[in-house]
């Protein structure tokens, strides 16, 4: 995640450039590279790109050309983009530093401007040297050369070094900062549809990355970020990388995680372990451990992003198989974007060189966040079209559901008919807009005493939930009401019913048939329905098949008296299968204990613990003393 470094500066007038590349390195503590011949004092290349741990030390041995040697000003010496904690030494000699080697706190990237001793070697030969604690270097953003110069200038040079790294870096932040502006349009587009989580895992994963790029844009303009803070913001964000690319790759393919990516995810959530080793107390105390676990750490996290990178490929061959212009965009800039971060990845993490950017003049065109950008600005494109082509298929959706619902409300009777001697009311809930209950009041003519009717009272429940659910009411309300004109009894209704189900789809119907008379005598059949109730004790009924799974069921009857102080109640599983927000089942003995109760009465107390399904009461009570029975 390194930004691309600031380009080579011309050597200014009364300013003294000390590039980076120029200085050595020893590894380790040895305060006698302070001195300015150290022949113990180990020195190699300085190299930015290696992940480090504990203290080294840093050497220049520079001559200082004449105008700066003869100035009339103080020289300064501007140290920029070290680690947290260091101190610096001229000939030896200690002129300053940042942070504390005690506590481990400084900021994030110091850039500070030293004085320079006031009696300089008469040949101008100066040995620097800076003792460094290494708390992140692998923090994004490589610094900027120190430099010696007047005093009074320093501050000029520090803002056009700045100023300098903004011109040759911008296109880097821009591309960063608009994937950050898309990723939050990617969680306002999961806000609009939560169950498109790539969505969600999209705009985490373009969120990350831009949060990346704020610690580095902070250190690269001096902020003065607290070194724990960035931190935190990039092992952070690193521990958590792996984790969503592979969440965003099987979201979009709609396929759980397998196990062996779960692996994957867990090792790059090692990285956090880093917090930890970065503590001062196991800092101080476990050195040597911290330098080899924090290089492994760094290493696994490399290969586990690399890894997770590649899996991006799994989208490609999908993508190029829809016939969807959109998604072959995507199958295209995601093998683009793929090929490109894995090879940056590889390089980083096995050869420790990367190679990212392409000099044009002086801007520093850095080809990674050019891929990332297409890939953010086709996949907003392409997952737009989508979500509009969703919401097209949920509206139709919705017209079906609207449709069906109408023809409910048509086939669930609001007004009762009218039974002589008989009181009939009833309770409707829906648990969706197009519920799978029905019932059904139907007269029977007396041909022999006209004015002496009885009456079907069927209740039911279909399995499913939605339109075909309702189509099947639809088929079983017809049916009803076609056999209720020719059928004599209860069991030879549901016989009718069932042969009429039988091979119209894999579901079943449970229903519950009595024929009531209005002197109260009652006969009744069931096919699979929890049983009714007479006056607040359950009916036993013969267990019977539901309807539509065998054609040749017979159904047998049963018959009851039901007296002018009694209730006989009817309810659906609905009422029975509540479920309250701790997970208590409603159940039985509160149905048996509310069934005296009135309709509407029993559907509102199922509905106040935890409506899960469909309800649906129906009571029936003779005329002659109904209000005490309704109390």
């Amino acid at each position: 995640m390194f930004a691309a470094a600031a380009p080579g500066h011309a050597q200014q007038l009364d300013v003294l450039r000390l590039p980076l590349d120029q200085w050595q390195m020893h590894i380790g503590d040895d305060p006698r590279c302070a001195a300015v011949d150290a022949p113990a004092c180990t020195v190699q290349k300085f190299a930015q790109d290696v992940a480090r741990y504990g203290t080294e030390w840093r050497r220049i041995d520079v001559t200082l050309p004449s105008d700066l040697l003869h100035s009339q000003q103080p020289l300064g010496l501007i140290v920029q983009g070290e680690e947290p904690v260091y101190q610096v030494f001229v000939d030896g000699q200690f002129i300053g530093g940042s942070g504390s080697f005690s506590n481990y706190k400084g900021p994030q990237d110091s850039r500070i401007v030293l004085r320079l001793p006031a009696r300089l070697p008469a040949d101008g030969r100066l040995v620097i040297a800076i003792r460094v604690l290494l708390l992140h270097s692998y923090l994004p953003f490589e610094g900027l050369n120190p430099a010696i110069a007047p005093l009074n200038q320093t501050q000029q040079i520090i803002d056009e070094d700045t100023l300098n790294h903004l011109r040759a870096n911008w296109q880097h932040y821009v591309c960063f900062a608009l994937m950050g502006c898309i990723g939050l349009v990617f969680f306002l587009l999961y806000s609009v549809n939560t169950r498109l989580r790539e969505y969600f895992w999209l705009g985490a994963l373009l969120t990350l990355l831009f949060t990346f790029r704020v610690g580095e844009f902070a250190a690269a303009v001096n902020i003065g970020l607290p070194s724990w803070a960035g931190i935190v913001d990039y092992v952070v964000g690193n521990s958590i990388q792996t984790a969503i690319i592979v969440e965003f790759v099987f979201s979009f393919l709609s396929r759980p995680v397998p196990k062996s990516f779960r692996v994957l995810e867990v090792i790059g959530a090692l990285q956090i372990v880093n917090l930890f080793l970065l503590a001062p107390v196991v800092y101080r105390e476990l050195a040597p451990f911290v330098t080899v676990i924090g290089a492994f750490l760094l290493h696994a996290y490399g290969i586990s992003v690399m890894l997770a990178t590649l899996t991006q490929l799994l989208l490609v061959p999908m993508c190029f198989r829809s016939k969807l212009a959109e998604m072959r965009w995507i199958g295209g800039i995601v093998l683009f974007l793929t090929i490109t971060e894995a090879w940056w990845q590889s390089s980083w993490t096995f050869s420790n060189h990367v190679f990212q950017s392409i000099q044009l003049g002086s801007l520093s065109l850095d080809l990674r966040p050019i891929a990332w950008l297409l890939f953010a600005s086709v996949m907003l494109i392409a997952m737009t079209f989508r979500l509009r082509r969703i919401q097209d298929r949920n509206r139709v959706v919705e017209q079906e559901l609207a449709a069906a619902r109408s023809v409910q409300q048509i086939l669930i009777p609001d007004l009762l008919p009218s039974i002589p001697g008989l009181h009939i009311d009833s309770a409707y809930l829906p648990a969706q807009e197009v519920g799978g209950d029905f019932f059904q009041i139907l007269p029977i003519p007396n041909a022999l005493d006209p004015e002496r009717l009885s009456a079907f009272i069927v209740l039911g429940d279909v399995s499913g939930k939605g339109l075909k659910a309702a189509m099947t009411v639809a088929l079983i309300v017809g049916t009803l009401r076609t056999s209720a004109e020719v059928c004599s009894s209860p069991s030879v209704l549901l016989a009718g019913l069932n042969r009429r189900l039988c091979g119209r789809g894999d579901g079943f119907t449970t229903c519950l048939v009595l024929m009531a008379e209005s002197s109260g005598k009652i006969t009744l059949a069931n096919a699979g329905h929890p049983n009714p109730y007479l006056n607040g004790v359950e009916i036993q009924t013969e267990a019977n098949l539901p309807l539509g799974l065998d054609a040749g069921v017979q159904y047998s009857e049963i018959g009851i008296q039901l007296d002018p102080d009694q209730l006989c109640t009817l309810v659906t599983d609905g009422v029975i299968e509540a479920i309250s927000p701790s997970g208590e089942l409603y159940g039985f003995e509160r149905t048996l204990a509310i069934s005296k109760k009135s309709a509407n009465t029993i559907a509102n107390a199922a509905r106040e613990f935890g409506q899960q399904d469909d309800i649906t009461v129906l009571t029936v009570a003779r005329l002659e003393d109904l209000k005490p029975v309704l109390a």
